[in-house]
């Protein structure tokens, strides 16, 4: 198996490669581009690219990275770029550099490196989609219980298998915000509905409660948080 191992600093304008490129971003930020998909890089994201798909790199400052071509389909299984996250020992990082310093050792020691990297990537990307489903069963029950007054967010975090802090950080990695925040948001964002279609037909309590909010002060307090402005407002904005 041939490898082709390097470190660049520059942009690259979208291009291809007939094999598995591997690509380990070790400084600066940017966006990694193709036409299936965008992410957003930072020192730890870990990019694996399948043969044959266009992808290039943007930043505003040059991005330190490391890329490992060669032939790895025995081992990913992907058709569109897969974006891993490095662990917190930043062992795909010190691989990485292991596979760049030793670039022109002996064929056997840099396949067996490299099969190592590609398996450790294999975990994560397992690991992640896990996690991935996990989230989106927690997004799902938040969406179609937010009504219930009595939705405990950690008694559901701890049915997942996993500790309740670990699972909490992984949903605002996912999300962007924590569970409580986007319960609030979800509720809210349905009271803002209610509100829309029914006017003054229902009483802001009532919108509250059916929201599962049954202390009106938080659901105000809440509700101009997320919305910049009260209930009353809103049900009744100044002309």
């Amino acid at each position: 198996m041939d490898f082709f191992i390097n470190l660049i600093n520059d942009q690259s304008p979208l291009h291809q490669h007939e094999t598995y490129e591997i690509i380990v971003y070790v400084e600066g930020t940017g966006t990694f581009h193709s036409p299936e998909k965008e992410f957003p890089v930072a020192p730890g994201k870990i990019i694996i690219v399948p043969p044959g798909v266009m992808h290039g790199f943007t930043s505003e400052e040059k991005a330190k990275r490391i890329y490992i071509r060669g032939e790895f389909s025995h081992i990913f299984n992907i058709t569109l770029p897969t974006a891993v996250l490095d662990n917190s020992e930043s062992e795909g990082i010190l691989l990485a550099k292991m596979l760049y310093n030793n670039r022109y050792s002996n064929h056997e020691y840099l396949t067996a490196l490299s099969g190592t990297f590609a398996y450790f990537l294999t975990q994560k990307i397992k690991n992640e989609n896990k996690i991935s489903q996990i989230i989106e069963d927690i997004i799902n029950k938040i969406s179609n219980n937010f009504y219930d007054c009595n939705f405990n967010i950690s008694d559901l975090l701890k049915k997942s298998g996993y500790a309740e802090d670990y699972i909490r950080a992984q949903f605002k990695k996912f999300t962007g915000k924590t569970p409580n925040e986007f319960l609030a948001k979800v509720r809210i964002s349905h009271a803002c509905y209610l509100i829309d279609i029914y006017k003054n037909s229902l009483s802001l309590s009532e919108i509250a409660a059916k929201c599962g909010y049954t202390d009106y002060v938080y659901f105000s307090k809440k509700f101009k948080q997320i919305m910049g402005t009260s209930p009353q407002k809103y049900l009744s904005p100044n002309p």
